[in-house]
């Protein structure tokens, strides 16, 4: 299933390139602020996110630019029981190499709003708490669905800065029990040759 997404969105980058007026590749990093959600005492947990990009240009206004990040996301929990007397508190931390493929539209040729899909291939999980750190890998999905909305703002010299926020559509938990999802809110910076 994998494979064939991969070639999807590779097939699609072709595609895109053949009409594209202007191709520029890029790099990119930054901050996320993520969390899981629907998952009692979830905090926000800080990560960062780092990868290359492709932007194709169709006009003056439209673009598309595929991604691929890898992405440390996550969050922070504590728990309390008997009445505040016990408290486990610690950090679910999940990694995935993400491939947004965001659609931009300039406002005005330097500021720019984009949305887009996003598939995540998870390629960690672990939980913490005091000294113990447990691999929960095989109890968590292997790929998570996703949508990006953000924006953007292009200096002259081709570098910039950005910010996105990202939700996750599918349950990152193996099991039904719980139904929690990726919040991943992104601040960063960016260069394009």
């Amino acid at each position: 299933m994998k494979k064939f997404i991969l070639s999807g969105v590779l097939a699609i980058g072709t595609m895109l390139a053949v009409q594209a007026q202007i191709v520029k590749f890029g790099v990119k990093g930054g901050l996320n602020i993520s969390k899981l959600t629907n998952t009692d005492g979830s905090k926000t947990l800080a990560g960062f996110n780092a990868g290359g990009l492709v932007n194709f240009e169709l006009d003056k206004n439209w673009a598309i630019q595929p991604e691929v990040l890898y992405s440390t996301q996550g969050t922070k929990f504590e728990h309390s029981a008997f009445w505040g007397l016990i408290s486990n508190s610690g950090t679910t931390k999940l990694n995935y190499v993400n491939i947004p493929v965001m659609v931009q539209y300039s406002i005005v040729p330097e500021f720019y709003l984009e949305a887009g899909p996003q598939l995540g291939i998870l390629t960690a999980a672990k939980v913490k708490s005091g000294s113990v750190t447990l691999d929960v890998k095989d109890q968590m999905k292997s790929v998570d669905f996703g949508l990006g909305f953000g924006f953007g703002y292009k200096f002259d010299m081709g570098l910039g800065i950005s910010g996105r926020y990202n939700f996750g559509l599918t349950n990152v938990y193996d099991s039904d029990k719980v139904d929690s999802k990726n919040s991943v809110a992104q601040i960063g910076v960016f260069y394009t040759f």
